[in-house]
Protein backbone atom coordinates (compact mmCIF):
# COMPACT_ATOMS: atom_id res chain seq x y z
CA UNK A 1 0.00 0.00 0.00
CA UNK A 2 0.89 3.55 -0.29
CA UNK A 3 2.78 5.23 2.09
CA UNK A 4 3.14 8.76 0.91
CA UNK A 5 0.40 10.99 2.31
CA UNK A 6 1.06 14.31 0.33
CA UNK A 7 -2.49 13.50 -1.44
CA UNK A 8 -4.69 13.70 1.04
CA UNK A 9 -7.24 15.82 0.59
CA UNK A 10 -10.19 16.67 2.71
CA UNK A 11 -13.67 17.15 0.89
CA UNK A 12 -15.86 18.14 4.01
CA UNK A 13 -15.78 17.18 7.63
CA UNK A 14 -18.19 16.82 11.19
CA UNK A 15 -17.28 17.15 14.15
CA UNK A 16 -19.00 15.13 17.34
CA UNK A 17 -18.36 16.27 21.03
CA UNK A 18 -17.70 13.04 23.00
CA UNK A 19 -18.77 12.69 26.71
CA UNK A 20 -16.81 10.73 28.99
CA UNK A 21 -18.17 7.25 29.55
CA UNK A 22 -20.41 7.13 33.11
CA UNK A 23 -20.25 3.98 34.02
CA UNK A 24 -23.28 4.60 36.47
CA UNK A 25 -25.29 6.52 33.63
CA UNK A 26 -24.22 5.35 30.23
CA UNK A 27 -27.06 5.62 28.05
CA UNK A 28 -26.26 9.55 28.21
CA UNK A 29 -27.66 11.21 25.54
CA UNK A 30 -24.63 12.22 23.12
CA UNK A 31 -25.35 15.79 21.42
CA UNK A 32 -24.89 15.18 18.21
CA UNK A 33 -23.77 17.66 15.42
CA UNK A 34 -26.29 17.72 12.44
CA UNK A 35 -24.80 19.18 9.78
CA UNK A 36 -20.82 18.88 8.36
CA UNK A 37 -18.70 21.77 9.81
CA UNK A 38 -18.23 25.44 7.72
CA UNK A 39 -14.35 24.85 6.80
CA UNK A 40 -12.30 27.66 5.45
CA UNK A 41 -9.67 27.35 2.93
CA UNK A 42 -7.09 28.05 5.80
CA UNK A 43 -8.24 25.80 8.22
CA UNK A 44 -8.55 22.79 5.62
CA UNK A 45 -4.76 23.26 4.44
CA UNK A 46 -3.71 23.69 8.00
CA UNK A 47 -5.79 20.33 8.90
CA UNK A 48 -4.42 18.57 6.14
CA UNK A 49 -1.03 19.19 6.61
CA UNK A 50 -1.09 18.36 10.55
CA UNK A 51 -2.94 14.84 9.85
CA UNK A 52 -0.30 13.99 6.59
CA UNK A 53 2.31 14.42 9.42
CA UNK A 54 0.79 12.32 11.37
CA UNK A 55 -0.16 9.45 9.45
CA UNK A 56 3.76 9.64 8.03
CA UNK A 57 5.44 9.75 11.34
CA UNK A 58 3.17 7.50 13.29
CA UNK A 59 0.77 5.43 10.86
CA UNK A 60 0.68 1.88 10.54
CA UNK A 61 -0.79 -0.29 8.32
CA UNK A 62 -4.22 -2.11 9.64
CA UNK A 63 -6.65 -4.62 8.26
CA UNK A 64 -9.86 -5.62 9.83
CA UNK A 65 -9.78 -8.00 12.49
CA UNK A 66 -13.35 -10.55 11.85
CA UNK A 67 -12.67 -11.41 15.63
CA UNK A 68 -12.92 -8.20 17.19
CA UNK A 69 -16.64 -7.84 17.58
CA UNK A 70 -16.49 -4.23 16.42
CA UNK A 71 -18.98 -3.04 14.08
CA UNK A 72 -16.88 -0.32 12.21
CA UNK A 73 -16.08 -2.13 9.36
CA UNK A 74 -19.84 -2.56 8.66
CA UNK A 75 -19.98 1.20 9.06
CA UNK A 76 -16.91 2.14 6.67
CA UNK A 77 -17.78 -0.30 4.49
CA UNK A 78 -21.24 0.84 3.61
CA UNK A 79 -19.83 5.06 3.21
CA UNK A 80 -17.34 3.55 1.18
CA UNK A 81 -19.62 1.76 -1.18
CA UNK A 82 -21.85 4.82 -0.84
CA UNK A 83 -25.20 3.15 0.80
CA UNK A 84 -24.25 5.74 3.69
CA UNK A 85 -23.57 9.81 3.65
CA UNK A 86 -20.89 11.21 6.14
CA UNK A 87 -23.57 12.80 8.72
CA UNK A 88 -24.97 9.48 8.97
CA UNK A 89 -21.88 6.97 9.68
CA UNK A 90 -20.59 9.73 12.11
CA UNK A 91 -23.23 9.46 14.27
CA UNK A 92 -23.08 5.76 14.11
CA UNK A 93 -19.10 6.07 14.91
CA UNK A 94 -19.48 8.44 17.83
CA UNK A 95 -21.61 6.27 19.50
CA UNK A 96 -19.52 2.95 18.91
CA UNK A 97 -16.52 5.52 20.27
CA UNK A 98 -18.31 6.37 23.37
CA UNK A 99 -19.11 2.82 23.86
CA UNK A 100 -15.31 1.55 23.52
CA UNK A 101 -13.93 3.48 25.69
CA UNK A 102 -13.99 3.06 29.52
CA UNK A 103 -14.53 5.26 32.49
CA UNK A 104 -10.81 6.38 32.36
CA UNK A 105 -11.05 7.63 28.51
CA UNK A 106 -11.22 11.62 28.94
CA UNK A 107 -14.07 13.67 27.18
CA UNK A 108 -13.26 14.95 23.53
CA UNK A 109 -14.05 15.12 19.75
CA UNK A 110 -13.91 12.81 17.07
CA UNK A 111 -14.02 14.59 13.49
CA UNK A 112 -14.98 12.67 10.52
CA UNK A 113 -14.30 13.72 6.94
CA UNK A 114 -14.81 13.15 3.78
CA UNK A 115 -11.00 12.34 1.93
CA UNK A 116 -9.55 11.81 -1.10
CA UNK A 117 -6.67 9.95 -1.07
CA UNK A 118 -4.45 8.78 -4.18
CA UNK A 119 -8.00 9.73 -6.25
CA UNK A 120 -10.12 7.35 -3.86
CA UNK A 121 -12.95 8.33 -1.64
CA UNK A 122 -11.86 7.83 1.87
CA UNK A 123 -13.32 7.86 5.45
CA UNK A 124 -10.76 9.70 7.78
CA UNK A 125 -11.20 9.56 11.37
CA UNK A 126 -9.62 11.84 14.16
CA UNK A 127 -10.20 11.21 18.00
CA UNK A 128 -9.21 14.86 19.93
CA UNK A 129 -9.08 16.02 23.59
CA UNK A 130 -10.46 19.36 24.10
CA UNK A 131 -8.38 21.90 25.85
CA UNK A 132 -8.70 21.71 29.80
CA UNK A 133 -11.95 24.07 30.34
CA UNK A 134 -13.14 24.57 27.15
CA UNK A 135 -15.32 23.28 25.06
CA UNK A 136 -16.58 23.23 21.52
CA UNK A 137 -18.65 26.24 20.71
CA UNK A 138 -21.94 24.83 19.15
CA UNK A 139 -24.12 26.69 16.41
CA UNK A 140 -26.74 26.21 13.78
CA UNK A 141 -26.21 26.15 10.06
CA UNK A 142 -29.80 26.20 8.18
CA UNK A 143 -31.19 25.36 11.23
CA UNK A 144 -29.20 22.31 12.07
CA UNK A 145 -27.21 21.72 14.93
CA UNK A 146 -22.68 21.43 14.23
CA UNK A 147 -19.96 22.60 16.20
CA UNK A 148 -18.12 25.75 14.96
CA UNK A 149 -14.29 24.62 13.22
CA UNK A 150 -12.91 27.83 14.27
CA UNK A 151 -12.97 26.41 17.67
CA UNK A 152 -11.19 23.64 16.74
CA UNK A 153 -8.68 24.71 14.03
CA UNK A 154 -7.27 26.36 17.33
CA UNK A 155 -7.33 23.07 19.36
CA UNK A 156 -5.90 21.65 16.64
CA UNK A 157 -2.83 23.97 16.58
CA UNK A 158 -1.24 24.77 19.50
CA UNK A 159 2.05 23.92 20.15
CA UNK A 160 0.80 20.79 22.41
CA UNK A 161 -1.58 19.11 19.77
CA UNK A 162 -4.11 17.68 20.85
CA UNK A 163 -4.20 15.50 17.60
CA UNK A 164 -4.46 11.84 19.97
CA UNK A 165 -5.75 9.49 17.35
CA UNK A 166 -5.88 9.45 14.12
CA UNK A 167 -7.31 6.66 11.26
CA UNK A 168 -7.81 6.24 7.20
CA UNK A 169 -9.72 3.79 5.05
CA UNK A 170 -9.62 4.36 1.16
CA UNK A 171 -11.58 2.21 -1.04
CA UNK A 172 -10.13 -0.23 -3.13
CA UNK A 173 -8.42 -2.67 -0.51
CA UNK A 174 -5.36 -4.95 -2.35
CA UNK A 175 -5.49 -7.44 -0.07
CA UNK A 176 -9.11 -8.80 -0.25
CA UNK A 177 -10.11 -7.21 3.17
CA UNK A 178 -13.42 -5.41 3.14
CA UNK A 179 -11.55 -2.07 4.62
CA UNK A 180 -7.84 -1.98 5.35
CA UNK A 181 -5.79 1.38 6.11
CA UNK A 182 -3.55 3.57 7.81
CA UNK A 183 -4.06 3.99 11.87
CA UNK A 184 -1.72 6.26 14.43
CA UNK A 185 -1.97 6.65 17.47
CA UNK A 186 0.10 9.83 19.07
CA UNK A 187 -0.26 8.71 22.96
CA UNK A 188 1.51 5.79 22.41
CA UNK A 189 4.08 6.57 20.39
CA UNK A 190 3.08 4.61 17.15
CA UNK A 191 1.63 1.63 19.49
CA UNK A 192 -2.45 1.39 19.38
CA UNK A 193 -4.22 1.20 22.47
CA UNK A 194 -6.35 -1.50 22.59
CA UNK A 195 -9.57 0.19 22.55
CA UNK A 196 -8.76 2.17 19.60
CA UNK A 197 -7.47 -0.40 17.35
CA UNK A 198 -9.35 -3.35 18.26
CA UNK A 199 -12.97 -2.30 20.03
CA UNK A 200 -13.39 0.55 18.16
CA UNK A 201 -11.93 -0.03 14.76
CA UNK A 202 -12.31 -3.86 14.59
CA UNK A 203 -8.70 -4.11 13.38
CA UNK A 204 -5.32 -5.34 13.82
CA UNK A 205 -1.93 -4.39 12.44
CA UNK A 206 -1.00 -5.68 9.07
CA UNK A 207 2.58 -5.90 10.09
CA UNK A 208 2.61 -8.11 13.81
CA UNK A 209 5.74 -6.33 15.38
CA UNK A 210 7.38 -9.47 16.23
CA UNK A 211 6.80 -11.31 12.81
CA UNK A 212 8.08 -8.12 11.20
CA UNK A 213 11.07 -7.85 13.03
CA UNK A 214 12.11 -11.48 12.43
CA UNK A 215 11.85 -10.53 9.03
CA UNK A 216 13.94 -7.74 9.22
CA UNK A 217 16.72 -9.38 11.18
CA UNK A 218 16.26 -12.46 8.83
CA UNK A 219 16.70 -10.99 5.03
CA UNK A 220 19.37 -7.96 6.39
CA UNK A 221 21.50 -11.06 7.20
CA UNK A 222 20.81 -12.91 4.53
CA UNK A 223 21.89 -10.50 2.45
CA UNK A 224 24.86 -9.34 4.14
CA UNK A 225 25.95 -12.51 3.29
CA UNK A 226 24.73 -13.64 -0.14
CA UNK A 227 25.64 -9.70 -1.66
CA UNK A 228 28.07 -7.71 0.04
CA UNK A 229 31.89 -9.39 -0.70
CA UNK A 230 34.47 -7.55 1.29
CA UNK A 231 34.48 -9.17 4.54
CA UNK A 232 35.69 -6.30 6.87
CA UNK A 233 32.22 -4.54 5.50
CA UNK A 234 30.30 -7.78 5.98
CA UNK A 235 31.58 -7.55 9.81
CA UNK A 236 30.72 -3.42 10.12
CA UNK A 237 26.90 -4.24 8.14
CA UNK A 238 26.16 -7.48 10.66
CA UNK A 239 27.22 -5.55 14.09
CA UNK A 240 25.37 -2.73 13.03
CA UNK A 241 21.90 -4.66 12.36
CA UNK A 242 22.46 -6.55 15.84
CA UNK A 243 23.11 -3.01 17.22
CA UNK A 244 20.14 -1.50 15.49
CA UNK A 245 17.86 -4.43 17.03
CA UNK A 246 18.82 -3.66 20.44
CA UNK A 247 18.66 -0.40 20.64
CA UNK A 248 16.15 0.98 23.01
CA UNK A 249 14.13 2.87 20.50
CA UNK A 250 11.08 0.87 19.92
CA UNK A 251 10.27 1.18 16.68
CA UNK A 252 12.69 0.31 13.67
CA UNK A 253 13.13 2.55 10.11
CA UNK A 254 14.71 0.27 7.50
CA UNK A 255 15.39 3.47 5.47
CA UNK A 256 17.41 5.49 8.28
CA UNK A 257 19.21 2.21 9.45
CA UNK A 258 20.58 2.22 5.91
CA UNK A 259 21.08 5.54 5.44
CA UNK A 260 23.12 5.70 8.51
CA UNK A 261 25.03 2.31 8.16
CA UNK A 262 25.30 1.57 4.59
CA UNK A 263 27.38 2.98 1.92
CA UNK A 264 25.59 4.83 -0.48
CA UNK A 265 26.40 2.02 -3.23
CA UNK A 266 24.84 -0.76 -0.96
CA UNK A 267 21.60 1.10 -0.25
CA UNK A 268 19.26 0.44 -3.27
CA UNK A 269 19.71 -3.39 -3.16
CA UNK A 270 19.16 -3.82 0.04
CA UNK A 271 15.76 -1.91 -0.20
CA UNK A 272 14.94 -4.15 -2.74
CA UNK A 273 16.07 -7.40 -0.73
CA UNK A 274 13.88 -6.38 2.24
CA UNK A 275 10.84 -5.38 -0.48
CA UNK A 276 11.05 -9.16 -1.83
CA UNK A 277 11.14 -10.25 2.03
CA UNK A 278 7.84 -8.14 2.45
CA UNK A 279 10.12 -5.70 5.11
CA UNK A 280 7.98 -2.72 4.96
CA UNK A 281 9.89 0.24 4.15
CA UNK A 282 8.88 2.68 6.58
CA UNK A 283 8.59 2.52 10.27
CA UNK A 284 7.72 -0.11 11.96
CA UNK A 285 7.27 -1.65 15.65
CA UNK A 286 9.75 -3.81 17.34
CA UNK A 287 9.82 -6.71 18.78
CA UNK A 288 12.87 -8.94 19.63
CA UNK A 289 11.53 -11.36 22.04
CA UNK A 290 11.63 -14.23 19.56
CA UNK A 291 15.06 -12.78 18.58
CA UNK A 292 16.86 -11.88 21.82
CA UNK A 293 19.17 -14.97 22.61
CA UNK A 294 20.30 -14.93 18.97
CA UNK A 295 21.36 -11.37 19.28
CA UNK A 296 23.96 -11.15 22.24
CA UNK A 297 26.87 -13.09 20.11
CA UNK A 298 28.23 -13.07 16.39
CA UNK A 299 29.55 -15.92 14.84
CA UNK A 300 32.28 -15.73 11.98
CA UNK A 301 33.10 -18.63 10.40
CA UNK A 302 35.70 -19.74 8.36
CA UNK A 303 35.60 -21.79 4.31
CA UNK A 304 38.29 -24.16 6.40
CA UNK A 305 35.86 -24.80 8.68
CA UNK A 306 37.15 -22.82 11.83
CA UNK A 307 34.63 -20.23 13.10
CA UNK A 308 34.48 -18.15 16.52
CA UNK A 309 31.58 -17.16 18.46
CA UNK A 310 31.96 -13.93 20.27
CA UNK A 311 29.89 -11.29 22.57
CA UNK A 312 28.93 -8.82 19.80
CA UNK A 313 30.55 -5.94 22.32
CA UNK A 314 33.89 -8.08 22.02
CA UNK A 315 33.23 -8.16 18.33
CA UNK A 316 33.35 -4.13 18.27
CA UNK A 317 36.41 -3.97 20.47
CA UNK A 318 39.83 -4.23 18.49
CA UNK A 319 42.04 -5.19 21.61
CA UNK A 320 39.94 -7.84 22.32
CA UNK A 321 39.10 -9.52 18.40
CA UNK A 322 40.73 -8.01 15.61
CA UNK A 323 40.14 -9.04 12.37
CA UNK A 324 43.00 -8.14 9.23
CA UNK A 325 42.37 -8.20 5.36
CA UNK A 326 45.08 -9.91 4.63
CA UNK A 327 44.95 -8.55 0.87
CA UNK A 328 44.16 -11.83 -1.03
CA UNK A 329 40.89 -12.99 -0.08
CA UNK A 330 41.92 -14.15 3.67
CA UNK A 331 41.37 -12.70 6.79
CA UNK A 332 43.53 -13.32 9.67
CA UNK A 333 41.87 -13.16 13.07
CA UNK A 334 43.44 -12.18 16.53
CA UNK A 335 42.32 -12.73 20.04
CA UNK A 336 43.76 -10.81 22.88
CA UNK A 337 42.82 -12.11 26.24
CA UNK A 338 43.72 -14.84 29.14
CA UNK A 339 42.83 -18.46 28.15
CA UNK A 340 40.73 -20.28 30.63
CA UNK A 341 39.44 -23.45 29.49
CA UNK A 342 39.83 -25.89 26.60
CA UNK A 343 37.33 -28.30 25.83
CA UNK A 344 35.64 -30.28 23.15
CA UNK A 345 33.34 -29.03 21.41
CA UNK A 346 29.50 -29.72 19.60
CA UNK A 347 27.02 -27.04 18.76
CA UNK A 348 24.02 -27.04 20.94
CA UNK A 349 21.49 -29.97 20.18
CA UNK A 350 23.73 -31.53 17.45
CA UNK A 351 23.40 -35.57 17.37
CA UNK A 352 25.76 -36.60 15.10
CA UNK A 353 29.18 -35.09 13.09
CA UNK A 354 28.47 -33.15 10.00
CA UNK A 355 28.72 -34.60 6.68
CA UNK A 356 28.17 -31.42 4.43
CA UNK A 357 31.64 -29.66 4.08
CA UNK A 358 30.98 -27.33 1.25
CA UNK A 359 33.25 -24.38 1.71
CA UNK A 360 30.17 -21.57 1.98
CA UNK A 361 27.12 -23.52 2.82
CA UNK A 362 26.55 -24.02 7.23
CA UNK A 363 24.35 -26.75 8.46
CA UNK A 364 20.78 -25.90 9.16
CA UNK A 365 22.05 -26.28 13.29
CA UNK A 366 24.75 -23.72 12.43
CA UNK A 367 22.03 -21.05 10.99
CA UNK A 368 19.86 -21.99 14.25
CA UNK A 369 23.13 -21.14 16.60
CA UNK A 370 23.33 -17.89 15.57
CA UNK A 371 24.39 -15.27 12.94
CA UNK A 372 26.65 -16.81 10.31
CA UNK A 373 29.09 -15.03 8.68
CA UNK A 374 31.08 -16.74 5.66
CA UNK A 375 34.23 -14.77 4.17
CA UNK A 376 34.86 -16.46 0.58
CA UNK A 377 38.23 -17.45 1.66
CA UNK A 378 40.26 -18.41 4.55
Amino acid sequence: MRTDFGDLVIEQAIVHVVPKRKRTDPAEEIPLSQAVCQLSEAVRTALQAKLRSVLASTGREIIEDPDSGSTLPDYVHSFLTRETNLVDVSVDLVHLLRNSQSGVNSAGLLLAAEAQFAGQRSLLLVKLEQETGMQATETYVNGLRTFDMKYLADLLFTEKSKIHKVALFPEGSETGERIEGWAADRQLSGKMATFFLNRFLGCRQKNEPREVTRRFHDATTEWINKYVTDPDVRINYLMATLTELQSPSPVLDPIAFAQKNLDLVHRDDFADHLASAEVPARVFDKDIEHLESRLKNMRVGFANGVFIVAPVDAMDDHETVLLEDQGDGRTSVIITGTVTTTTAYAPPGRRRARTDTSANQPSQQERDDGITYNPEQS
